[in-house]
C-alpha cells in the first residue's frame, strides 16, 4: 500500500507542477510536464528545457537544447535555431523562412520508423521515409495496459468493493504519454486498493506502448467462468462466489503491441502475494444460511515472474455471428522469497472460441480451453474443472490438477430465429483435470477420454444471451 500511495502522490505532484509555472520563469535544465512551451519572436532561449507530453512552438531564437518527448514541434518562419531541438515521439513542422544553423533531430514512429536530422536552413517539411505498420488500432483504450475495474464488485473476500475513481490524462488523446489512476476501497478487509500507470506510446495510434504500474489489487485465475459483474450478482443474490482470488501488491514494467486484430504484451512483475480472508458475515439477499467456500491454501510470498499474452480476434467479433478469437498466456515464476528458482515455474493457458452461423439465426458456438503447468506450481494456481462456466451439473472444481482441457459447445437459436424476446440454446460440456510430468501433454485426454466429466442441457436467455438460466444433467454417471 505504501508503494501505491507513493506512486499516486509522486505522479500527482509531477502532473500539477507544470500548471504552477509561467513560461517567463524558465530555469536551466527545467522539465515541463503536460505543458506547451511557446518561445515568442522577441525571446532568445538560452536555457535547456525538457518537455514531456507537451508541444513546442518556436517563433524566436533557440541557442540552447530543447528536448520534446511525446509532443510536436512547430518552427515558425521567424524562428532562428542555432542550438539543438530534439523531438522524440512527435512530428516536426518547419515553416518556410525559418533559419536553422544548429540541428533539429526528429525521432518518432508515426505510422513507421522515422529518424531525420536538419542541419541547415530548410523549409522541407513532412516528407518522411517510413517503414513498418500503417494500420491504425481502434482498441488501444480497451484496458490492454491499464484495465479499468468495475465500479461495484461484491464477493466473499472483499465484501463490497467500490472503485469510483478512474482517471487518465493524455492531453485529450493528443499526447503519447498517458498517466492513469484507479483508486477504490473494499469494506471487508477495510483498506484502499488501486493501480497507477505511466505509459508512453511509440506510435501515435498506440500500436506500441511501454508502461510501468504500481498496484495493490485482487487477482484470480477464474475470470473465464463468468464476468466479474455476473459474479457480483451471484454473490449479492444467492451467496455464491465462483472466483478464487488472492492479493498482489507490487509493480510491473513491460511493453505491449496492438495491431488492431492482434495484441501482444510482455511484462516483468515483482509482487507480494497474500491470502484474502473469507468474510463469513458477507450479506446476500437470499440463501443467508449457505456456507461460503473457503480459500485454497496459500502462504504470503514474494514473487518475481514474467508474463506474456497474445490475443487475436476477427474483425467485428461477436458471440452471435461467424467469428473467431484466440488467447494464449504464459507465466514464468523466476524467484520466490528472494530465492532464484533453478527451474522456473511455468503456467500456460490457451482459449480458442469459434462461432459459425449455420443458418439464419442459428449459431454453432464452441470454446476450447487448455491449461498446462509445472508440477511444482502452488495448489491455489492449479486448474479446476467443474461448475458454472466450466462443466455444468458438476461440483465447483470437482477436479483440480496441473493440466486441464475443457470443451463447451452450444447450438444457439437466436431471437431472430425464435421470433420472440428470448433465445434458446442446447449445450454440451466436457472437461478433465489431470497430472502429467510432460508440460505440453495434451494427448493424455485422448488416451483417457473415459475419465472426462460431461454434461448436457438446455438454456433460455435474453438481452443477447447476457441474462438467462440453464437446466443441465451430468452424463456418464
Amino acid at each position: 500500500m505504501k508503494l501505491l500511495l507513493h506512486l499516486l502522490t509522486s505522479s500527482l505532484l509531477l502532473g500539477f507542477s507544470s500548471s504552477l509555472r509561467d513560461s517567463s520563469t524558465l530555469k536551466t535544465n527545467e522539465i515541463r510536464f503536460y505543458s506547451d512551451v511557446i518561445i515568442d519572436s522577441s525571446e532568445i532561449m538560452k536555457d535547456n528545457i525538457r518537455i514531456l507530453g507537451g508541444s513546442l512552438h518556436v517563433h524566436g531564437t533557440v541557442e540552447s537544447q530543447i528536448t520534446v518527448i511525446g509532443g510536436n514541434v512547430h518552427i515558425f518562419p521567424s524562428a532562428k535555431i542555432s542550438g539543438k531541438i530534439v523531438a522524440i515521439g512527435g512530428d516536426v513542422l518547419t515553416d518556410e523562412g525559418a533559419t536553422i544553423t544548429g540541428k533539429v533531430v526528429e525521432a518518432s514512429m508515426d505510422q513507421g520508423l522515422i529518424y531525420r536530422e536538419t542541419f541547415t536552413d530548410t523549409s522541407e517539411s513532412n516528407k518522411k521515409e517510413t517503414f513498418g505498420i500503417t494500420t491504425f488500432s481502434h482498441r488501444y483504450r480497451d484496458g490492454w495496459v491499464h484495465p479499468e475495474p468495475e465500479i461495484f464488485v461484491f464477493n466473499r473476500n472483499e465484501g463490497l468493493r467500490l472503485t469510483p475513481l478512474n482517471w487518465n490524462w493524455d492531453r485529450g488523446n493528443e499526447s503519447l504519454i498517458r498517466l492513469s489512476f484507479s483508486v477504490g476501497y473494499r469494506f471487508s478487509p477495510d483498506e484502499f486498493v488501486g493501480r497507477s500507470t505511466l505509459e508512453t506510446s511509440l506510435l501515435k495510434n498506440r500500436t506500441a506502448t511501454i508502461f510501468a504500474s504500481g498496484f495493490k489489487e485482487a487477482r484470480t485465475d477464474d475470470e473465464f467462468r463468468l464476468s466479474e459483474h455476473d459474479n457480483s450478482f451471484a454473490s449479492f443474490l444467492g451467496r455464491q462466489d465462483f472466483y478464487d482470488r488472492w492479493d498482489e501488491t507490487g509493480f510491473e514494467v513491460g511493453m505491449g503491441f496492438d495491431f488492431s486484430l492482434l495484441k501482444l504484451k510482455g511484462k516483468f512483475v515483482r509482487v507480494t502475494q497474500n491470502e484474502i480472508a473469507v468474510d463469513s458475515n458477507v450479506w446476500s439477499l437470499f440463501n443467508e444460511g449457505r456456507a461460503l467456500r473457503e480459500n485454497p491454501i496459500m502462504m504470503d510470498t514474494d514473487v518475481e515472474y514474467l508474463e506474456g499474452v497474445a490475443a487475436f480476434r476477427t474483425q467485428s467479433y461477436s458471440p452471435l455471428s461467424t467469428s473467431f478469437a484466440l488467447m494464449s498466456k504464459i507465466e514464468m515464476t523466476l524467484k520466490q522469497d528472494d530465492i532464484t528458482l533453478s527451474e522456473p515455474i511455468i503456467r500456460m493457458s490457451q482459449v480458442a472460441i469459434g462461432n459459425l452461423e449455420i443458418s439464419k439465426g442459428v449459431i454453432f458456438r464452441n470454446r476450447l480451453m487448455l491449461g498446462m503447468a509445472s508440477e511444482s506450481i502452488p495448489t491455489f494456481r492449479q486448474f479446476g474443472i467443474g461448475g458454472l462456466g466450466s462443466v455444468s451439473a458438476h461440483g465447483y472444481k470437482v477436479q483440480s490438477d496441473t493440466h486441464m482441457g475443457q470443451l463447451n459447445s452450444e447450438l444457439i437459436f437466436t431471437e431472430e430465429f425464435t421470433d420472440s424476446w428470448f433465445l434458446i440454446k442446447l449445450f454440451y460440456d466436457a472437461g478433465m483435470a489431470f497430472s502429467s510430468e510432460n508440460l505440453l501433454d495434451v494427448g493424455y485426454m485422448v488416451d483417457h477420454h473415459d475419465d472426462l466429466i460431461q454434461s448436457a442441457g438446455i438454456g433460455f436467455s435474453w438481452n443477447d444471451g447476457n441474462v438467462g438460466f440453464n437446466f443441465a444433467k451430468p452424463l456418464g454417471t
